[in-house]
């Protein structure tokens, strides 16, 4: 689905170094623009992080490309090394990956090649007249694009086997396409709550939906991704990726159950238990003030460390510094320090980059750790950790020696168990919601249980 254009120039060194057999050149440069191609579209289904967004960076296994994307010559030659080599490298590392960490590398396309992404639109030069009449044929497409999406999305579903496949793998969402549709048009005409690389993301990912939906009558499918810690994920596009804005238009008129600051009021419930063991007595208020000042006034706690932490003159524009600090706090409640500790993120991946990768600046993230409100939480979090290790070490011993609950070195991680707890409980608790829910259902109510945060 993407399109990939090298510049004529590295076609023609690619023709003079490798001038026979006959288009071998072309045939090469073909195949590798393709693989490229296919893994910048995966990487942009996964979705970009604020910070790739912002430099036109995609997450790619640079290893995959240069095993995929075809040889050349006599010595075949990876195509991939010959193009660094020779100053016609379609992609350049901004970030290189780790097999050991498990990370990918973050790459941006070089002058020497052109993308085109038939999934995204730009009306910023046109009239409002002319930007519906070209929403309008884009979203709606036609049926053999449609059906070549659906194809790519979800290969598995082309054989003999695709219904029991269909139910083994996928989830299946019922999309409110008019809402979705109005959505787009809104987002590229009218909208002025979102930069153009924003503005990009949404349509692109909302076209993906439409187009699926388009192809199935109105069902777009979710990849199932399960977690050993107890959650279910989706791949790529999902109600779970997307932003909050594009589920409501996506799922129409339906209800949204959410479980706010849920892992810090969940460790806050086993307080009492603590004070009963550690402090007989003793104020849960007073052995856990900075906790409850979270949970009671998120708000104005998170102003005042904005405040300590992003000065005037900051980088980070102030629409994003709250929701910074917001992951900076959930970091932090699952175990995440100035260096390289790990937590789960929301699509189910375990990072290692801590505030580091959060709080990029030095200095903000030395003042965030340095506010006696963070101190304070910091400690009290730590004091609930320990807490429930010690309970695993005496009731489930057999987490200690789980692989998947443990560092590279084969230690148990602190971090990683208590992740497994909280979703965990989290499942259950979603489950005693749902069944509440499908209790209560009404006739006239589209109930939509889409998720804990």
């Amino acid at each position: 689905m993407i399109k990939l254009t090298p510049k004529p120039e590295v076609l023609e060194a690619l023709r003079k170094a490798f001038p026979t057999p006959p288009k071998s050149a072309e045939k090469a440069l073909a195949k590798y623009c393709k693989v490229l191609g296919a893994m910048l579209f995966d990487a942009l289904q996964r979705g970009q992080a604020e910070d790739e967004r912002k430099l036109n960076l995609y997450s790619i296994s640079t290893s995959a490309l240069a095993n995929k994307g075809g040889q050349i010559g006599k010595k075949k030659q990876r195509l991939h090394s010959w193009l660094a080599e020779n100053g016609c490298a379609l992609v350049q590392w901004e970030d290189k990956g780790s097999n050991i960490k498990g990370t990918v590398s973050k790459v941006k396309l070089t002058k020497l090649v052109s993308m085109e992404d038939p999934m995204s639109i730009n009306t910023q030069a046109m009239t409002d007249e002319q930007a519906e009449r070209e929403i309008d044929a884009f979203l709606t497409g036609d049926d053999e694009s449609n059906k070549e999406l659906f194809d790519l999305l979800y290969p598995e579903l082309s054989g003999d086997d695709a219904e029991d496949l269909l139910g083994e793998l996928f989830d299946q969402v019922k999309v409110d396409v008019e809402s979705l549709s109005a959505y787009v048009t809104w987002v590229n005409t009218k909208s002025d709550k979102f930069d153009a690389k924003q503005k990009k993301s949404r349509t692109r990912q909302a076209k993906t939906i439409l187009a699926v939906c388009a192809h199935t009558g109105g069902i777009y499918l979710q990849r199932r991704k399960p977690s050993a810690f107890g959650r279910t994920y989706y791949e790529g596009v999902s109600v779970q990726s997307v932003p909050k804005d594009l589920r409501k238009a996506m799922l129409g008129n339906c209800w949204e159950y959410d479980m706010r600051s849920s892992v810090i009021a969940w460790k806050m419930g086993y307080g009492w238990k603590w004070i009963a063991q550690h402090k007989p007595g003793a104020s849960v208020r007073d052995e856990f003030k900075a906790t409850l000042n979270y949970l009671e006034d998120k708000k104005d706690l998170m102003h005042t460390v904005r405040l300590y932490t992003f000065l005037d003159e900051s980088n980070v524009r102030r629409d994003q510094q709250l929701d910074l600090l917001k992951q900076a706090f959930t970091a932090v409640s699952f175990g995440a320090r100035l260096t390289t500790k790990g937590w789960q993120d929301t699509g189910g991946t375990w990072q290692n980059p801590a505030l580091v990768s959060i709080i990029k600046n030095p200095e903000e993230r030395a003042r965030f750790v340095k506010d006696p409100s963070v101190l304070a939480f910091i400690q009290e979090q730590n004091k609930l950790d320990d807490w429930l290790i010690e309970q695993v070490k005496k009731e489930r011993p057999q987490y200690l020696r789980d692989p998947n609950l443990q560092t590279i070195s084969g230690r148990p991680s602190k971090a990683k168990i208590v992740a497994y707890l909280y979703q965990n409980n989290e499942t259950h608790a979603m489950d005693i919601v749902r069944a509440a829910v499908e209790a209560s259902e009404s006739p006239r109510v589209s109930w939509r249980l889409v998720g804990l945060s």
